[in-house]
């Protein structure tokens, strides 16, 4: 939210600081000030902020002043003819028009100086009035959000050393506007563990799992039982296995948006010009059990790497997109598709294989899948499932976590 189109970073030249530079300044006619209704107004559309750059102008956070005060109100056409892009008829006509008025930092208000008439070559009424439409309408926009899609954030991926998880807030919030809006309380972070053991070495995921359980009932049950989470919004990166049992977790809050994360262009930001997905669907026929589930969103899986988990004669059903490739779910549409058929799916299996089967699931998967298939697994009424990863180290599938009914 804090950038703006066109513009770059200034390298300000020092302000000029002769004698006679200062005293023609000073015997300038002083400018008449503006009246309190139109200051109002200009403070309003800004909604505080630099018209520029979105530095909020209220508050010190050096000095912990609350209500300190940096902002300049800055004509584009100025209010003389001699001004900054100044015009003998216009001038006077524009001086108090808030429409040609911007709050600026002090930064961007030497942009406005006639101090430094190389800069203001750059920035042309034209250019001046974009920045300030641009900024106004994020404004507009922000602000209607109406309070009740307040959202409560889960963000779940590895964090690296010290730093920040790579699934950075103002990517999020970026992707949230203007359909909703984070909580300032609302973040949960659910950080994925970084051990020394690989993923290759069967106890990598029950430690995982075990980690995962926990921060979900520290920081996420205890709001549910409060009734303080009404939406939820979910940006996960992380094995697959695990978002499925994210997923899972997730299920008893009424409100979840799960996202995506883009590669190109890239970000969290759904793509709504994107074509819809196809899905294709494959039933085992002649075979009973065991029973593999294929699900090739990414990429397509062959039977033979099934087979050679679970041998020649499992029954093999696949949800296969059309063209599938790492890219693929792009759109909310195409992901509550997918969620349906997959439910569907289940009770398919269930009703040729019978009540006790168990369904191997083989995944090539874009994350939000993985979340949203652990969503719409419902324990009391889908066979157990049992999820496999795909291990360059061992070289094929192995099994890391299964969703089962508690006893």
């Amino acid at each position: 939210m804090s950038e703006v189109a066109d513009v770059e970073p200034i390298d300000l030249p020092p302000s000029p600081t002769s004698a006679p530079k200062r005293a023609a300044r000073e015997k300038k006619p002083a400018r008449k000030p503006l009246p309190l209704r139109v200051q109002n107004f200009v403070w309003a559309r800004a909604a505080g902020r630099c018209h520029f750059c979105n530095k909020l102008l209220i508050g010190d956070e050096i000095s912990g002043t609350r209500n300190a005060n940096s902002a300049y109100i800055a004509h584009i056409v100025a209010d003389s003819p001699d001004g900054p892009r100044g015009d003998r008829n216009r001038s006077p006509l524009l001086a108090q028009d808030p429409d040609n008025l911007m709050l600026v930092c002090d930064t961007h208000h030497r942009v406005f100086d006639d101090r430094h008439p190389d800069l203001i070559a750059e920035y042309t009424e034209a250019r001046l009035q974009a920045v300030k439409q641009r900024h106004e309408a994020r404004i507009r926009i922000v602000t209607e959000i109406d309070e009740s899609r307040a959202t409560h954030v889960v963000r779940y991926a590895a964090r690296i050393g010290d730093n920040e998880s790579p699934v950075a807030k103002n990517a999020v919030k970026f992707a949230m506007l203007p359909d909703a809006y984070p909580l300032d309380d609302g973040w949960i972070d659910l950080d994925l563990a970084t051990l020394d053991i690989a993923d290759h070495e069967p106890e990598f995921w029950s430690i995982q799992l075990r980690n995962l359980r926990n921060g979900y009932r520290e920081r996420v049950r205890g709001r549910m039982e409060r009734q303080e989470i009404h939406r939820l919004a979910v940006f996960a990166l992380g094995p697959i296995p695990l978002l499925f049992e994210l997923g899972r977790l997730v299920s008893d809050i009424s409100t979840v948006e799960v996202r995506q994360f883009l590669r190109d262009p890239k970000g969290w930001k759904w793509d709504p010009n994107t074509a819809a997905v196809k899905f294709e669907t494959t039933r085992s026929i002649g075979r009973d059990i065991p029973v593999a589930l294929k699900l090739e969103i990414s990429a397509q899986i062959t039977d033979d790497r099934v087979q050679s988990v679970l041998g020649n004669e499992a029954a093999i059903w696949s949800i296969a997109a059309v063209n599938a490739h790492n890219d693929i779910m792009r759109r909310p549409e195409d992901l509550a598709a997918f969620a349906k058929l997959f439910r569907n799916t289940l009770d398919d299996i269930k009703v040729i294989h019978g009540e006790n089967v168990v369904i191997n699931v083989f995944p090539a998967v874009p994350v939000s899948v993985a979340v949203e298939a652990g969503r719409a697994w419902q324990p009391k009424a889908h066979p157990p499932l049992k999820i496999y990863d795909q291990n360059r180290k061992l070289g094929g599938f192995i099994p890391a976590h299964n969703l089962e009914q508690p006893d």
